[in-house]
């Protein structure tokens, strides 16, 4: 089925695997891009096509005006990616901000008899019934203060949040990203049918072990909990740690020299 090219500006595929036997569907963290998931579609196994997402306000998005409400964003989020999700077995994976869109993306496939995901990876995010309470807002703050409080929050160095490259490409994105993560609220439902992958770093000072692990409680099939070393952003440093694990919890063979 050929997909018309709007959609392809939300689900992007940097290197098309038309032999791919599963998508992996990639959701960033606030103030991210697709970017970041580019080393992910080469390394890993040719089985697997890697679909970063990416939302509107940055990168080749930066001209359109982003999402700021959490309801609003997985409407037109899930609109975008039904047709993928049709074509393929798939799984989606989450990193912070991301693993909140990826769970409830679940949960609206759910209730809407869409296809389900064959494994959800929810990665330095903590386990939503834990925190029905929406965090503390930050987004109407003067952008010193506004970054000041991001770096205590997530343990971003500030020496990175005070860059002009940061304050000219990153905020607009990170703002509007948080906007709607203060906008989001939890709505109980049964546990998913779905096998959840839960990924946590020992010195994240935003998610703990036993949030992490609580993810267990959202799902009636397999569960498995794993722990990196790092902070909040280890996405990037225990990448090949990261794939290792998707892999094996997918159960596909290795990339070859991975």
């Amino acid at each position: 089925m050929r997909v018309p090219p709007v959609y392809r500006r939300w689900v992007t595929c940097p290197v098309p695997r038309p032999q791919a036997s599963l998508r992996l569907f990639c959701f960033h963290f606030a103030g991210g891009d697709a970017s970041i998931f580019r080393l992910w579609t080469t390394q890993l196994p040719a089985s697997v096509e890697v679909c970063p997402i990416e939302l509107p306000g940055r990168a080749t998005r930066r001209a359109e005006p982003p999402i700021t409400r959490f309801p609003e964003l997985l409407e037109k989020l899930a609109g975008m990616v039904l047709p993928f999700v049709k074509q393929l077995p798939f799984a989606l994976f989450g990193h912070s901000f991301g693993g909140i869109t990826a769970f409830e993306l679940a949960r609206w496939l759910r209730r809407n008899g869409g296809p389900m995901p064959t494994r959800l990876f929810l990665s330095a995010c903590p386990a939503l019934h834990l925190r029905q309470a929406p965090p503390s807002p930050i987004t109407h703050l003067p952008d010193t203060e506004f970054l000041e409080e991001v770096a205590t929050r997530f343990g971003t160095p500030r020496e990175v949040l005070t860059s002009d490259d940061v304050r000219d490409t990153v905020l607009p994105a990170l703002r509007a990203d948080l906007s709607v993560g203060e906008s989001y609220r939890y709505q109980p439902e049964p546990p998913l049918d779905v096998p959840i992958s839960s990924f946590g770093a020992l010195q994240d000072p935003e998610v703990s072990q036993q949030e992490a692990e609580a993810w267990r409680h959202q799902t009636t099939a397999d569960f498995s909990l794993r722990m990196f070393p790092g902070n909040h952003f280890f996405l990037s440093a225990e990448r090949l740690r990261l794939h290792k694990a998707i892999v094996e919890d997918l159960q596909l063979p290795a990339a070859k020299g991975g």
